[in-house]
């Protein structure tokens, strides 16, 4: 479809598939098992790598092997189809059997994230009645608390170093010895075994393990962050599962056989499980599997590993901009992506430059999405297509094949034309079955419109240009009513400020006080800044009068060193709203300290 021809409204039009080979467009999902769908990509390379694990490589024929194992250690431990298998810990080798074991059998992998709070992750365990966990020796500090209090009936513990050769293990638990909690339980606790022990269990189960494939069935279950309220369980089925696969795999040529992808997002979001694992070992793009999440391990495992693949939230590549050997050759990179957080146009081109001088020919790739939408939703590439490249600076690229994205009014719920903003909503096969247990929740997160298409709500605030592609201004609930029952959005606010060159980031919170709500914004200035920061600030507060309402101009000021980073590498802004001192305000042209 043409300009000349648009109806002017992103679902109908869906410009975005001009990008797009028919192939892509007509992309169906493989129906079957996420296991099933893996193992028939690859069966005819059963030789070909699957995963590296600090060096220890596995091969797919290995891998299939020892999800056997898995599976029968699971079905003699009683697990079976529909029930959930709880999951606490990193991305280890084990992790992934236990997957597409569970795959497999038709049971459910349960995934906790170990940075909930002790209660928390009670809760979550006791809603699926689980009557497995696993858990990694190094994460047990965060379910020790409460295992007592759960329906937990037996504990696996996966040690971090089981995978590793006999001289390196070794030298791994002299360096590191389990928790003395642990080690008296695994002695004296009948509850308590080891994988090892786990997997010789099995050995004695002889009855068939694989289920007939049905449509729908629950496979993986994560979390949401419980940012908001009590955190609720992401359903993922193999159907949503595969056809994220289905898209990578038509519309996304530079994903291919044998190419390496480095692993470092947490298996515990959505976007760790499926993108950054299922989907690459399904098309044979071996999964290099680091369990330690840090920006120090992200920029070593680009020197170590040379990935062709890698996704790290933006904060990340930052920290590999000024960390990384400034004579490191970084060609090997095919898709270097990020996602998950703002990315402005003058922090991509810095990146773009950053790669580029590594000897990087393709650019920082960019994604955006939500575990409930199956991960990813829209993406840019560095291919090209006949209609023109597949990036525009500032945007979170086009919907994926499968995808329809469309902004619609917040009050109305109607849906907005080309460069009016609103809510974004995505209908993907990619989505969530359910929240688990949650049929209200489930029911406010979707709508089916009057053609009895299922959209779900992203809480985004963006729009869409005539080419389809995606921009993100911020968070629906990221705003304050004034006392003229006006309402402003904090990211309004924050883009004026970030228009002065001085500023690399900026955060604005609403604080509560005495009942009145206050924009704040704390700042981070870029590293060459050599100017008087009070002078500064007077400009910015005077460019902020000028340009926003008078009750959107920011009443105070935090200039800051840097932010603290949550475990998914985002920043931590929640954490902004518990600091009450330290700020600065200008009146009349004065600097003044003040808190709150």
């Amino acid at each position: 479809m043409t300009k000349s021809n648009l109806t002017g409204y992103p679902s109908i039009d869906k410009p975005w598939l001009k990008y797009y080979s028919e192939e892509a467009i007509h992309a169906h999902a493989a129906e079957c098992t996420v296991y099933q769908n893996i193992y028939r990509h690859n069966k005819e390379h059963l030789n070909e790598l699957a995963l590296e694990y600090f060096g220890v490589k596995i091969t797919f024929s290995r891998l299939f092997e020892r999800v056997e194992a898995c599976a029968k250690a699971l079905l003699y431990a009683g697990a079976r189809s529909g029930d959930r298998v709880t999951l606490c810990t990193s991305g280890t080798p084990e992790a992934v059997y236990i997957v597409l074991a569970c795959s497999k059998i038709g049971a459910v992998a349960n995934f906790i994230n170990p940075m909930f709070q002790p209660e928390q992750i009670c809760d979550r365990i006791n809603d699926t009645k689980a009557d497995l966990l696993f858990v990694l020796d190094k994460l047990y500090s965060s379910v020790a608390p409460i295992i007592s209090k759960t329906c937990i009936k037996r504990i696996i513990v996966l040690p971090a170093v089981n995978t590793l050769p006999a001289p390196l293990r070794i030298l791994a638990e002299l360096k590191n010895s389990p928790d003395t909690i642990l080690k008296q339980a695994l002695k004296t606790d009948p509850k308590y075994c080891l994988w090892s022990n786990f997997i010789r269990e099995g050995a004695s189960y002889t009855s068939k393990t694989e289920i007939v494939y049905q449509k729908d069935m629950p496979v993986v279950m994560v979390y949401s962050s419980g940012t908001t309220g009590a955190s609720k369980g992401i359903v993922l089925t193999n159907d949503g599962i595969n056809a994220t696969i289905a898209q990578y795999e038509t519309g996304f040529p530079e994903v291919s056989r044998q190419k390496k992808f480095l692993h470092i997002v947490p298996i515990w979001f959505s976007s760790g499980i499926s993108i950054s694992l299922l989907m690459p070992l399904c098309l044979g793009a071996p999964c290099i599997l680091e369990p330690m999440f840090s920006p120090q391990t992200f920029t070593s495992d680009l020197e170590k590993y040379s990935p062709n693949y890698i996704f790290g939230a933006t904060s990340l590549w930052l920290y590999a901009m000024e960390h990384l050997d400034k004579k490191h050759d970084l060609s090997f990179l095919i898709c270097p992506m990020t996602g998950g957080e703002q990315l402005l146009p003058e922090t991509e081109k810095q990146i773009n430059a950053f790669l580029s001088a590594h000897n990087c020919t393709c650019g920082l790739q960019k994604g955006w999405g939500m575990c409930e939408l199956g991960a990813t939703v829209a993406s840019t590439s560095s291919g090209v297509s006949s209609a023109g490249p597949r990036n525009k600076i500032g945007s979170a690229g086009i919907p994926l094949p499968l995808a329809t994205v469309s902004a619609f009014d917040t009050e109305t719920g109607k849906e907005v034309t080309y460069g009016q903003r609103g809510e974004l909503q995505v209908s993907t096969p990619c989505c969530m079955k359910e929240y688990y247990n949650n049929p209200d929740a489930t029911a406010a997160f979707f709508r089916l419109d009057h053609h009895g298409q299922k959209w779900g709500h992203t809480g985004d605030i963006g729009y869409l240009d005539e080419d389809g592609f995606v921009y993100i201004l911020g968070r629906a609930v990221d705003y304050f009513v004034d006392s003229h029952q006006q309402k402003h959005y904090l990211f309004d606010i924050e883009n004026v400020i970030l228009q002065n060159p001085a500023v690399d980031i900026c955060e604005v919170i609403a604080l509560n006080v005495h009942g009145s709500f206050l924009p704040v914004a704390h700042l981070l200035l870029k590293k060459d800044f050599s100017g008087n920061a009070h002078q500064l600030l007077k400009e910015l507060h005077a460019h902020c009068q000028q340009v926003l309402p008078a009750s959107a101009v920011p009443y105070a000021y935090k200039l800051r060193d840097s932010f603290s980073v949550k475990p998914s590498g985002k920043r931590d802004t929640e954490a902004l709203t518990h600091e009450l001192d330290g700020y600065l305000i200008v009146t009349d042209g004065h600097i003044e300290p003040v808190n709150f």
